[in-house]
């Protein structure tokens, strides 16, 4: 054994969703006399900016043939077939062209890792999201070498589950460490192998002291104005939906009052998705008259300065989400959590004590959460405190990845 374990980190959010985030502090806070990190990423983008910022832009390794999902467009005609100025039959063509495509490119990467493998005399690889832990599976099992899988999602597919659980009952796969509970409930197959350890943050990356705000300047928020907002990526299973209509709820019985508050969403549809569920929700608003309270600041590749200006955080994801990020940010901002009895979501927050959690799909559940907390000013700010003593008590970045780094050398030293 060589005195440090050279290990192949396999990333495939490349903007700064969750995935990529926490994978970030695990390289900013690994030993690095003990673990030689290289990283491999489908393009550069924030994920590659900020590792390079942390000295780590020469162990960058990019490779076109690894897509950071498998629906990525591969023509420039698909934007505009999408937006209807072709015939959606050419766009489904021009869609699943793309995918075979993806998927081909996926095969030869596979056939070709053994010359990176053995190049850089790789001792165990680590794949950090869904592709990634498909692809490391496959790419360890050619190899012959050792797999440590971060399992940040919960499969909502059958053929999905089954197909991690198959990949995970492999010899090459050692350990799969899961980011809550919740997570680990969908593998039936290799329990012994589970480990569960949180998603950590550094919790001064998110002092409400030391960051500026923009929000109420950007969009000339009254002063006074109380401000409920949610982050994220904007898709459908995310329950966007549900912030709008609960919304409608809060407005109905503030009547005049409802100038005081705003809503915001910050955050876009990704390009991968079928429909443009921003567009959808937009209307939805529309369609409630909320237009004078709601505001979609669209993606923001740097969410700290529009959470310092939020006085209530709110998670609407109804389905197992598996342990959001933007929750425990949130909390580190000392920011009351509003949120549906789901998934991670319940392991992250502490009911009563630093948020207010919902039966799911209960819009006015939570929309009395929300006007419970609007109208407290002090329940906010205690519930805001101890969400922050929280993180810095559990979900420490720099702690957690001490548990990580126990893993990876355990498994080198098989």
């Amino acid at each position: 054994m060589r005195s440090k374990a050279r290990v192949l980190f396999i990333n495939h959010s490349v903007r700064d969703g969750g995935p990529g985030r926490s994978l970030f502090y695990i390289l900013k806070y690994l030993d690095k006399s003990r673990i030689d990190p290289y990283v491999l990423v489908p393009r550069k983008d924030v994920f590659t900016d900020m590792i390079s910022n942390e000295g780590l832009g020469d162990r960058i390794i990019v490779e076109r043939k690894f897509p950071d999902n498998i629906l990525r467009p591969r023509f420039n005609t698909l934007n505009v077939a999408h937006e209807g100025k072709f015939p959606s039959v050419f766009y489904r063509i021009l869609k699943i062209t793309s995918v075979l495509l993806n998927v081909f490119d996926l095969v030869l990467f596979v056939i070709m890792s053994p010359f990176l493998i053995r190049g850089k005399r790789i001792d165990l690889i680590y794949s950090n999201g869904t592709l990634a832990k498909i692809v490391g599976a496959i790419i360890g099992f050619v190899n012959y070498c050792p797999v440590i899988w971060h399992v940040r999602n919960i499969q909502q597919t059958r053929i999905l589950r089954f197909t991690i659980n198959l990949l995970s009952s492999l010899p090459v796969v050692k350990k799969v460490i899961c980011v809550s509970h919740a997570t680990a409930k969908q593998f039936y197959y290799s329990r012994d192998k589970l480990v569960v350890i949180y998603n950590g943050i550094d919790a001064e990356d998110f002092n409400p002291d030391k960051v500026e705000g923009v929000l109420r300047k950007e969009y000339k928020v009254p002063e006074g104005t109380i401000i409920l907002g949610s982050v994220g990526r904007v898709v459908p299973r995310k329950g966007y939906e549900y912030l709008v209509r609960a919304a409608g709820v809060v407005c109905n019985h503030l009547g005049k009052d409802k100038s005081r508050i705003r809503f915001v969403v910050v955050g876009d549809t990704p390009y991968f998705f079928g429909n443009n569920h921003l567009g959808y929700l937009r209307e939805l608003v529309k369609k409630l008259n909320l237009e004078d309270v709601f505001i979609f600041t669209g993606y923001r590749r740097d969410v700290r300065p529009y959470l310092k200006d939020f006085d209530i955080f709110v998670i609407t994801s109804n389905y197992p989400d598996p342990f959001p990020r933007s929750v425990i940010e949130a909390m580190a901002f000392s920011l009351p959590v509003v949120g549906f009895r789901v998934g991670g979501i319940v392991e992250a927050v502490e009911d009563g004590v630093t948020g207010i959690l919902s039966d799911p799909g209960s819009v006015d559940q939570m929309a009395f959460a929300m006007l419970k907390l609007i109208q407290d000013r002090f329940l906010r700010s205690s519930m805001g405190k101890a969400g922050r003593e929280r993180v810095k008590g559990m979900f420490s970045a720099r702690e957690l990845t001490r548990e990580i780094e126990k893993i990876i050398l355990g498994v080198d030293e098989e």
